[in-house]
Order: structure tokens, then sequence, then C-alpha cells
């Protein structure tokens, strides 16, 4: 019986957070779509904009939060407020399927785009990584202005994560997200970006604590992504 009370009071604790963490991702969603949407956030043009990946179709096109992350960023392309985007993702399947970054490069030209505006990254396989690749290679160009574009209720956590890259200060755009899905979508995005803040928190702890067992960055890489 006492085992049973330990699980029954470990299931309401577990449930509890959940549910605190989902009113957060609302909660976060809206407030940065008014925020930040459209551009709104930015009170000066930034040398690039991180565009994050926002998954693929089973086709290899570039899935619905994708194109949509790339026509706000192209807006931003548009009026100035960018120069430069950089699409991240990885490859979208076994070897040697395409990466999602180059995807959403490919979309970008398929609108108009100026080929010599966009990069593509082609490593990353989650937020963590889009943002590790993705000012790396900001560094590499010699950015130190930048923004990081994706949807409204995967934004907190993005910022969140720039801050712990070393990037408190980065501008942030909104694109519209959940407003935009169907009612069965928009649940799935809510339970996994709750479920995401949790699973990043323990990916930050544990690149800490090899970190401070002298495990090298590369090494640290290949097993946290």
């Amino acid at each position: 019986m006492a085992m049973i009370r330990r699980l029954r009071r470990a299931f309401w604790f577990g449930a509890t957070v959940l549910a605190v963490t989902v009113a957060a991702v609302l909660y976060f969603s809206d407030a940065n779509w008014r925020h930040y949407g459209e551009g709104r956030g930015l009170d000066a043009p930034v040398d690039a904009v991180l565009v994050l990946g926002g998954g693929m179709d089973p086709d290899a096109v570039p899935g619905y939060s994708s194109r949509r992350r790339v026509d706000a960023a192209l807006a931003l392309l548009g009026t100035g407020a960018t120069g430069k985007l950089i699409f991240l993702g990885g490859p979208i399947g076994p070897a040697p399927s395409p990466s999602g970054g180059t995807l959403m490069r490919d979309y970008a030209l398929s609108r108009g785009a100026p080929a010599e505006a966009l990069l593509a990254e082609t490593r990353s396989r989650t937020t963590f990584e889009n943002l590790r690749f993705g000012f790396a290679i900001a560094r590499q160009h010699d950015w130190h202005r930048l923004a990081i574009l994706t949807d409204a209720f995967h934004l907190e956590r993005a910022r969140r994560l720039a801050a712990y890259f070393g990037h408190p200060q980065i501008g942030l755009v909104a694109a519209p997200g959940l407003a935009l899905e169907n009612p069965v979508d928009r649940s799935w995005s809510i339970l996994r970006e709750a479920l995401a803040w949790w699973y990043n928190l323990v990916k930050v702890g544990a690149w800490e604590l090899m970190d401070l067992a002298g495990v090298s960055v590369e090494t640290r890489g290949e097993l946290i992504r």
C-alpha cells in the first residue's frame, strides 16, 4: 500500500508540474506574439536572423511550421530588418536525406529571395543544436547583432537557450504559431513544447556536469543533442 501511495503522489506531482508548464507555454505564446510578432520587437536592423527549423513533411518538403517561419523571415528581409537569414536544421532522415536547413533555403529561393542573403546550417537536429550551430556560423562571419525567429509558442524556450549560449540580449521575432494550427496539431504542439522545457533543462544540466568533468565540447556535442 505504501508503494501505491508513493506512486499516486508521484503521478499527481508530475501531472501538476506538466499542467503548470502547459499553462506557461500558452501564456508565453500569447505574450510573445503580441510583443514580437512580425518583427515588432526589433528596434534596429540586425546582421542576421537565425530561423529555427520547424519540421519537414515525409516528401522532403518543409512542413507547415517551417514554411510560415521562412515566410516571416522573408518579410524581415523585404523590409530591411536584416540582410542575412540562417536556416537551421539537419538531416530529416537517414543518410543521404536532405537537411531541413537546405530545404528551407530552397523554399525561400522559390519565393524569390536573393541567394546571397541565405545560408543553411545542415547538422542540427534539436533546438539546442539549432542555436549552438547557428551562433557558430554567426561568429564565423563576424555577425554580432542577431535575432531568433520561431513560432510564438517556441520562442521563450529558444530565448532562454540563447541566453545560456551567451546571447541574453538577442532580438526576438515570433511567427504566428498556434493561432494557425488545427485543434489536434495545436494540442500536440503545446504538450510537446511543455515536455521539451524539462528535457532541455536536463540537457543543460548534463552539459554543465560534463564541462566540470573536463569532457570536450566535441564529445559533449555527440552525446547531447
